[in-house]
């Protein structure tokens, strides 16, 4: 008996085991096996496709129609991959039906998708899957209610019954379709009830004109609306002032009429006038273009309290708008020097005058920041710019001081470069400290852009990869799923196989968390050969930062891949510049990820958000789809090249400036530089001395000075990954700019 329980639960205990799953990295990972549908070339005109690979390379290149019928087939035949399919076929549909209208197509994939509503509630396609799924049953409803078919009643009750993610939009479509069918019938009280259902949902003229009919035929007689009280009526002073600024706007003085907006403002802020006029003192401001008439409008702002001055110097900085905003900043401080909104004060006004140039200025309010605001986000920055400006005062023993007090706080957003602002005002004042200073640098942060600007002069201008001492580990090779992770990981190998990359890489999200840097390392190293190359960029970067072993030339090259080169190389000839730098501004703009969305909608490989997507391509002569153009290599490539290319014709050829503007905007960072002669001069100076490059971390926006440090250091990486040890030109940017165009 005591056997027979032992071997049972032995057999048990197999059971179990056996639900988990062993991956071996090197074995179900083969590269042969991968089908490179993004690349240029006539191979594939010669090979013959399976059909998952088929419908892919149809959606890929537009081919919708072509698409939508082969996509039946193809969610029959790959049961594992269903709501992967189903995307693809209703997207391809979608786009199909702009063209050509074909009801039947519709109706076969809403069937076989409403056989799956499986699909609908688990795995990574489902939200998708879902929306697509339910723009088309609106547009098939409406299509059955148009033709008054009273049938589609049932089926609106049954969506509205279901667990299906509605917007408000589609709930309201849906009472508004079940509205138009109760008009069918004449049943006016049921239609009155479902529009005011739509329209609580959402309100759109369509149904106030609906309730307005029914209104009309009912026999209630409802007294009239009392008159609204117009302007006029209006009684008191309130209203004269009101009468003056539609006479000073009407007689073309801006200054009168923004005086008597803040008079209305201070006198009567609470008013129902006060509410309509708060934007304008500011939009008259931003009107004007003479510089006398804009100092005169900012006198008369200045009369107002303490909360609109402060909120109209937000406003003005963010348009780097220095003088404005530093004239408001300073008289809100003037008006209130405890207020809570003192730190936001100064920090705008020693901003905004350190942009200007007047650093003496810009050095007192930094100063009253990190003294009276010890410990705030705000003091911490100031000790940082203050830095800086004594930098470029020469002073480099309050520089340094300064940098010292700063780094003894520990913040993670000041150490790097902290470090390095510290490290030059060491060697220009001669310190016996600076050389210690650059080797701690290096070590800690040795593929920073920093780190291999000072790795390149310990080393006399010659740029290598750091030696590592230590013994490079083994790398693992094996991990374990379970559960859910099984079926993700089995489809993330066929789908990456097939040459779907976008829905390999959201499988990718299901992998277990690994712990081991070797391993991360063996994965990363077989993701790019998958063209997976976000997570193997993401993957890489936590393995060495986990384990400094793994530092070393073998391993940082399978960050910095190769992707797309014939295409980069086409544009790179083009224009005379150096494929390296577009490869190296889309390995930061999306780490090469082929539908990368910002949060500011840029779309593609390049990041080009729509408005300046429309205006390259109709430069380019191209016609594009938005978005799915974008996310298409040989369209967003091209596109985001050439507006380098301009960014780099408007900024006379500086790198530097360039990258900024691609990221900030040209507009934003021509209005900064022209603020200051000493950085505006940079543009006809080419130059990588380090005083010349403390703009990069004067900017205004963080994002922006990390985005061009970080593409300068991928230029310097590729370089070494291309050349191997290597001569750095004295400007460090300089010899991307030297082909010549075709």
């Amino acid at each position: 008996m005591k056997k027979r329980i032992m071997a049972s639960g032995l057999l048990l205990g197999s059971v179990a085991f056996a639900q988990v799953q062993k991956v071996d990295v090197k074995k179900e990972l083969p590269k042969a096996a991968v089908v490179d549908l993004y690349k240029i070339s006539d191979a594939k005109k010669t090979t013959k496709l399976s059909p998952l690979s088929q419908l892919k390379d149809y959606e890929i290149h537009l081919k919708w129609a072509e698409c939508a019928r082969l996509a039946p087939q193809v969610f029959t035949a790959n049961k594992d991959l269903r709501g992967w399919i189903g995307v693809s076929w209703l997207h391809c549909l979608d786009e199909a039906q702009k063209k050509a209208k074909d009801r039947a197509a519709v109706d076969r994939a809403l069937t076989t998708m409403e056989a799956h509503k499986d699909l609908f509630r688990n795995g990574p396609w489902s939200v998708s899957l879902e929306k697509y799924y339910l723009d088309f049953k609106m547009v098939q409803l409406e299509d059955q209610v148009t033709r008054k078919n009273k049938k589609a009643a049932a089926s609106i009750d049954a969506l509205l019954s279901s667990a299906a993610s509605l917007s408000r939009e589609q709930k309201s479509k849906a009472y508004q379709l079940l509205g138009d069918l109760a008009m069918l019938d004449n049943n006016y009280n049921e239609a009155q009830f479902f529009f005011e259902q739509a329209q609580d949902q959402k309100d759109s003229k369509y149904l106030q004109e609906k309730l307005d009919f029914i209104a009309k035929t009912k026999t209630t007689v409802t007294p009239p609306a009392k008159a609204a009280t117009t302007s006029s009526e209006v009684a008191g002073d309130e209203a004269k002032i009101e009468e003056r600024i539609r006479l000073a706007q009407k007689q073309n003085d801006p200054v009168a009429a923004l005086k008597d907006s803040v008079q209305i403002l201070n006198e009567y802020p609470g008013s129902r006038a006060a509410r309509r006029l708060k934007d304008r003192p500011l939009e008259i401001y931003n009107s004007l273009s003479e510089k006398l008439a804009k100092v005169k409008a900012l006198n008369e702002m200045e009369e107002a309290d303490t909360a609109r001055l402060m909120e109209w110097a937000h406003s003005m900085h963010r348009r780097a708008d220095y003088s404005g905003s530093l004239s408001l900043a300073t008289k809100a401080l003037d008006k209130n020097p405890h207020a809570p909104s003192t730190t936001s004060a100064l920090w705008i006004a020693s901003r905004s005058a350190h942009f200007m140039g007047q650093y003496d200025k810009a050095l007192e309010l930094y100063k009253k920041l990190y003294t009276y605001h010890l410990g705030s986000d705000e003091a911490a920055e100031a000790l940082f710019r203050a830095s800086l400006i004594y930098f470029r005062k020469q002073d480099y023993t309050s520089s340094s001081a300064l940098l010292e007090r700063l780094l003894q706080q520990g913040r993670d957003r000041y150490d790097l470069n902290g470090q390095y602002w510290l490290v030059r005002s060491l060697q220009e004042s001669k310190s016996e400290r600076a050389a210690q200073a650059a080797a701690d640098l290096i070590e800690r942060y040795p593929f920073s852009y920093y780190g291999l600007r000072l790795r390149a002069e310990s080393q006399k201008g010659k740029l290598s990869w750091p030696e590592n001492k230590d013994k490079a580990p083994a790398l693992g090779s094996e991990f374990f799923v379970v559960g859910a992770q099984k079926g993700a990981w089995r489809r993330f190998k066929v789908l990456s196989e097939a040459g779907w990359v976008s829905e390999a890489q959201e499988e990718l999200s299901s992998v277990p968390f690994l712990k081991d840097a070797t391993l991360k390392v063996q994965l990363a190293e077989k993701l790019v050969e998958r063209h997976q190359y976000v997570t193997a960029i993401r993957w890489i970067n936590e393995a060495m930062e986990a384990d400094p072993r793994l530092r070393r030339e073998q391993f940082v090259k399978i960050g910095y891949p190769e992707a797309f080169a014939s295409l980069y190389q086409a544009e790179a000839e083009r224009y005379g510049i150096d494929a390296v730098l577009f490869k190296s501004l889309t390995r930061q703009e999306s780490a090469f990820n082929l539908k990368a969305v910002s949060t500011s909608n840029a779309l593609g490989l390049m990041q080009m958000i729509p408005p300046t997507a429309q205006e390259v391509s109709k430069k380019l002569g191209m016609k594009v789809e938005l978005p799915d153009d974008m996310f298409r290599p040989e369209v967003n490539i091209p596109m985001g090249s050439y507006y380098v290319s301009q960014m780099l014709d408007q900024f006379q050829g500086s790198v530097p400036f360039a990258l900024a503007a691609y990221n900030a905007g040209p507009y934003r960072v021509k209005l900064w530089i022209d603020a200051r002669a000493e950085v505006s001069e940079l543009l006809a100076k080419p130059s990588s001395a380090p005083v010349d490059e403390l703009w990069f971390d004067e900017l205004p926006w963080t994002e922006t000075s990390f985005y061009v440090k970080a593409i300068l250091r991928n230029v310097l990486l590729y370089r070494l990954s291309e050349k191997g040890n290597y001569e750095v030109n004295p400007v460090l940017w300089q010899d991307l700019l030297n082909k010549k165009a075709k």
